[in-house]
């Protein structure tokens, strides 16, 4: 109930909801059938002998279609009355929700646009504690805050987030182990395998699914054999979508296209434990200046002499048609410069490729400092590995930055082809299918992992359920004495190079139960900056912790972040000094 709460807040209401929906399945609709009508109720031989569309338009077109796009045709149709029967029924759902908000919380529709989300959760909170008052045994009821909220909301995406971190699931692309890939679709997948399969719906892990390994295989077989029934529908889809959707974008603004944003694998690896989706996005927003300069400061100089060149010759045509076109109108209406190819049509054409190299060529006048912008990026990102704070200058760290942070055209095409990919990468998991011989002895570690995460990480709160322990900011357990972030990424670099079983086993146990690169740790901070009156548990060592903090010289900097800590060489001193006082 929380979580359609936030999903409530995050989509700004009832009315946004439902638009947002209806527009969906017109969207869809439109696709399916703007698609037939071009595909199947036009003759195009007859375009050139005719100047109307009612002439060139087939009779009775519907009932002439072949039977691969009458196929095609009903599966899109059932997948859109599977969507409408879907939205309508969340739709009704949908009404508890609203009157909660209006009627419990006070809280109207058109305030949601603007009301923050802590906000919402005192709102929350006060009205707990008031139905609360209202029992005649009150023993038994715990104490509601927003860290059991947001633990509560955030469950299955704390696993997630830490199953990545801990390394314990990848997305090889199938023989290429060194190239991941984390489409939508294959994102979907992987959570509908894992989520639904652990938890129960009372947010308790299923006892018998940390017994048995071989039960989650044959589910990643499963959601994969149904994606590659399900391929050409989604691939067809998928890619007319995506030309109705950025064809108009690319025309009048091509440079839109090469714009950048964060992949989907460095979304999650960024993302802290009980950070909100709303809250994660501000932050990476504040990263986009400093990351798109970052990347800029690295000009392609043969690239920018060949760009140079491009956009002095497109310049000259487009300046000599525009000149000639305004001189005489019946010129840029009659005159066809090549056969069937009007003035119109070049000017278009060599505008688009005017705009696109010249957003290509960087500015010679501006001199930037590479360690300073990266660290300006981990501020936000929270994400600084060794070889970044060392090498911010080098090609090698600008490449890998440069594969979290790609340019849009770059991440469309890898959507299309992840389609092709996801069964393989969902299968490559079952070690009893495909690639029997070559990947079973590391499949089976790889399921292992997962397991004993879950095994491993999984704590019991009785008013909230089972989490993930790392939201839950236990420092006795899971804070490292040492934080030595360097030290963490030599042994993250090591499980990376070796599939020895054996040698994972010599390493220390305890080393195991910290966070990579100190993620717990820097999750604590940020949600003590975002939730200012929550108070830590001090059971688990978050009081201490936050006490030191507070009473440190770290106190000037109130939005105290990760990586800030780490390149102000402070961060170890706080994480050493404070574990002196648990």
């Amino acid at each position: 109930f929380l979580k359609k709460i936030y999903n409530y807040y995050k989509r700004k209401g009832f009315v946004c909801i439902v638009l947002e929906r209806v527009c969906q399945l017109i969207t869809i609709a439109f696709v399916i059938c703007f698609s037939v009508f071009l595909f199947g109720c036009i003759d195009y031989s007859l375009i050139n002998e005719n100047s109307q569309l009612s002439q060139v338009l087939v009779d009775q077109c519907v009932y002439q279609l072949s039977w691969k796009i009458k196929f095609f045709l009903s599966g899109f149709i059932l997948l859109w009355l599977y969507l409408f029967i879907n939205y309508f029924s969340e739709f009704l759902r949908l009404r508890k929700i609203y009157y909660f908000y209006n009627c419990k919380l006070k809280i109207q529709d058109k305030d949601i646009q603007s009301i923050s989300w802590n906000a919402v959760i005192k709102k929350i909170i006060k009205l707990y504690n008031e139905e609360k008052e209202e029992l005649e045994d009150q023993s038994e009821i715990e104490e509601l805050d927003a860290h059991k909220i947001i633990n509560i909301i955030m469950r299955k995406e704390n696993y997630f987030i830490g199953l990545i971190n801990k390394e314990c699931i990848k997305f090889s692309i199938p023989f290429f182990e060194n190239s991941q890939l984390l489409t939508n679709i294959l994102e979907w997948n992987v959570q509908w395998c894992i989520d639904n399969f652990v938890f129960d719906r009372n947010g308790h892990v299923k006892e018998y699914f940390l017994d048995r390994d071989k039960n989650l295989s044959q589910r990643f077989k499963l959601i994969g054999v149904i994606n590659i029934v399900l391929l050409p529908f989604l691939l067809i889809f998928t890619i007319v979508y995506s030309f109705f959707r950025y064809s108009e974008e690319i025309y009048h603004q091509p440079g839109s296209i090469m714009k950048r944003s964060y992949s989907i694998l460095a979304q999650w690896k960024f993302r802290q434990f009980n950070e909100l989706p709303h809250d994660f996005e501000k932050r990476l927003n504040r990263s986009y200046e400093s990351a798109m300069t970052y990347l800029n400061q690295f000009p392609n100089s043969r690239f920018t002499i060949i760009s140079k060149l491009i956009v002095f010759i497109s310049g000259s045509i487009v300046t000599v048609l525009t000149i000639l076109t305004l001189i005489d109108q019946e010129f840029f209406n009659s005159f066809e410069i090549t056969q069937g190819c009007s003035v119109l049509f070049y000017i278009g054409i060599f505008t688009a490729i005017l705009a696109f190299t010249k957003g290509q060529i960087s500015e010679d006048n501006k001199e930037y400092d590479p360690q300073v912008l990266m660290e300006n990026i981990a501020q936000e990102t929270h994400y600084y590995p060794k070889k970044w704070r060392e090498e911010a200058y080098s090609d090698d760290v600008k490449r890998e930055f440069e594969s979290y942070f790609d340019k849009k055209i770059f991440l469309i095409i890898r959507d299309i082809y992840g389609l092709i990919l996801t069964p393989f990468i969902l299968m490559i998991t079952l070690p009893k299918t495909l690639l029997q011989n070559m990947y079973y002895k590391f499949l089976n570690k790889f399921l292992h992992r997962i397991i004993n995460f879950f095994q491993e990480f999984t704590v019991n709160l009785s008013s909230v359920g089972n989490v993930c322990s790392f939201a839950i900011f236990d420092f006795r357990n899971h804070g490292n004495p040492d934080e030595d972030v360097e030290k963490n990424e030599k042994e993250s670099n090591n499980k990376k190079d070796s599939n020895d079983d054996d040698e994972e086993g010599k390493k220390n146990p305890k080393e195991n139960k910290y966070s990579n690169e100190g993620k717990m740790e820097l999750s604590f901070l940020d949600f003590r900056d975002h939730y200012d009156t929550w108070i830590p548990n001090k059971e688990t060592g978050g009081l201490e912790y936050s006490s030191y903090i507070n009473n440190s010289k770290f106190k000037k900097y109130p939005m105290l972040s990760s990586q800030m800590i780490y390149h102000m060489n402070k961060g170890k001193d706080v994480r050493k000094n404070i574990f002196l006082y648990i």
